[in-house]
């Protein structure tokens, strides 16, 4: 299996190292540099010369006495400084927060200390030293870049070695855009997907395996054959309306398939990075919904959804793995599904496009969070070298169904009288997520604004 090694800068971490032992730079730069003022250097702890030897001092031009033993101030290294400065520095550091990182910092200085020649010699030592603290996160760690959808050569970008990966739902909406970012950065990805909804054309570039199947009765087996080092699981129930005609159908796949990939992962190892949803469990919200806003779901869609994440944290605690879920916003993009009740962007933009009028349900004050597609996807990989947790992934910004449609119709150059309907019953009236959580752990935000994803939408249902 490829592996590519890590660049070091042989420099920087040594520099980093001196931060940690909390030297500062103008005070290390003052020790050595200090000029001299009257012939003489004014140090912390100055030395006393013993009394002068010969009584003629002065008569015969000696300005300073020097003792025989004795080093000169004139020549008294900076190092002696630099030293107290260091050792001040360790029993500060050995106070701070992450002072058990110190080991850690210690081995890698020591690797530094070697010759060069040495050192390059040795980069799989280093990395070997930085696995035995985070495991698995260095290998999914490669994930956690920003990707930009679309964007092969972007994704072909790697620092850290080809990762295995299962991605159920992989041949769906966002599942395939998943999978595309997955193959253009050369990770070996197979897709387990039964294509009730998913499409095999979605997977039309190549260099993934699909294997037809359900997540509840195959998911062992598959992880038994390909051992991948993560998944990302979005295979589930999606259909609010579904959820509350059949909510133990909605209950069977989304949270006892949840387990049965939970299972396959503790039996197999993996890493799971779950999909859940955001609006469908906090229900109505009174501004930006953060993580620990209350779950007061509307539908069994997202009493499910929320079940799942209950279970992949119960099995976090039980087993100490380190599962990540997703709250997704209401995400918009190309391959988006015009016939399900999520897909409202999709919904009228092939409206506008077989030139039919599209339908507003209520007045279209509702509002939701649109997220880009490309924004979900590098969201999901960035999660993938995160060691758990819950995180929000959403615009942070609401937007009503009226103007979503006024961007929609600038998009598509088409300008359309919309025809309203009854309100939906139980259908939520504003609807919008805090994504600042993952903006600090993961590294990530989103890129794309909504006339800018809009105008990727509409390129790509336009072509079809």
């Amino acid at each position: 299996m490829e592996r590519l090694p890590l660049e070091l800068d042989s420099i920087g971490p040594l520099r980093a190292l001196e931060g940690d032992a909390g030297i500062d730079e103008h005070e290390k730069r003052a020790v050595r540099q200090e000029p001299v003022r009257d012939g003489q250097v004014q140090l912390q702890h100055p030395l006393e010369a013993e009394p002068p030897r010969d009584p003629l001092v002065g008569e015969r031009g000696v300005d300073v006495a020097v003792a025989d033993d004795v080093v000169p101030r004139r020549e008294r290294r900076s190092d002696d400084a630099f030293g107290e400065l260091r050792a001040r520095g360790r029993e500060e550091r050995r106070l701070r927060p992450c002072a058990h990182l110190h080991a850690l910092e210690q081995q890698l200085a020591d690797l530094l200390a070697e010759p060069r020649a040495t050192r390059l010699a040795r980069r799989d030592d280093l990395a070997a030293v930085g696995a035995q603290r985070f495991g698995e996160q260095a290998r999914l760690g490669g994930l956690a870049g920003p990707v930009h959808a679309f964007q092969a050569e972007e994704h072909r970008r790697r620092t850290i070695r080809r990762v295995r990966a299962v991605v159920t739902g992989g041949a769906g909406f966002i599942g395939s855009n998943v999978v595309d970012a997955l193959v253009a950065r050369g990770d070996e990805v197979h897709v387990l997907d039964d294509l009730s909804s998913g499409k095999r054309e979605n997977l039309g570039q190549g260099g993934t395996e699909l294997h037809v199947g359900d997540i509840r009765t195959d998911a062992a087996t598959l992880f038994g054959e390909v051992k991948p080092d993560v998944c990302f699981h979005l295979g589930a129930q999606i259909d609010v309306r579904v959820s509350v005609e059949r909510p133990d159908l909605d209950a069977d796949v989304n949270v006892v398939g949840t387990i049965r990939v939970l299972e396959a992962a503790r039996e197999h190892g993996g890493k799971l990075v779950f999909s859940s949803t955001g609006g469908a469990i906090y229900g109505e919200c009174d501004g930006p919904a953060a993580e620990d806003h209350a779950r007061e779901p509307m539908a069994p869609y997202g009493v499910s959804k929320l079940a799942a994440e209950e279970y992949i944290a119960a099995y976090n605690r039980l087993y100490g793995s380190s599962h990540v879920a997703l709250r997704y916003g209401n995400v918009y993009g190309p391959r988006q599904d015009p016939h399900g009740e999520a897909g409202v962007v999709a919904i009228f933009m092939n409206a506008l496009r077989d030139g039919r009028t599209p339908r507003i349900y209520g007045n279209g004050t509702q509002t939701r969070d649109y997220v880009f597609v490309g924004d979900v996807v590098s969201a999901t990989l960035a999660a993938a070298g995160h060691d758990g947790g819950v995180f929000n992934v959403g615009s942070g910004s609401e937007t009503s169904v009226l103007e979503l449609y006024e961007h929609i119709q600038r998009a598509a150059g088409i300008e359309r009288e919309p025809e309203f309907a009854d309100p939906r019953p139980g259908e939520l009236q504003r609807s919008v997520l805090d994504p600042s959580l993952a903006g600090r752990e993961l590294g990530w935000r989103p890129e794309h604004a909504l006339d800018s994803g809009l105008a990727a939408t509409w390129a790509w249902i336009s072509s079809k």
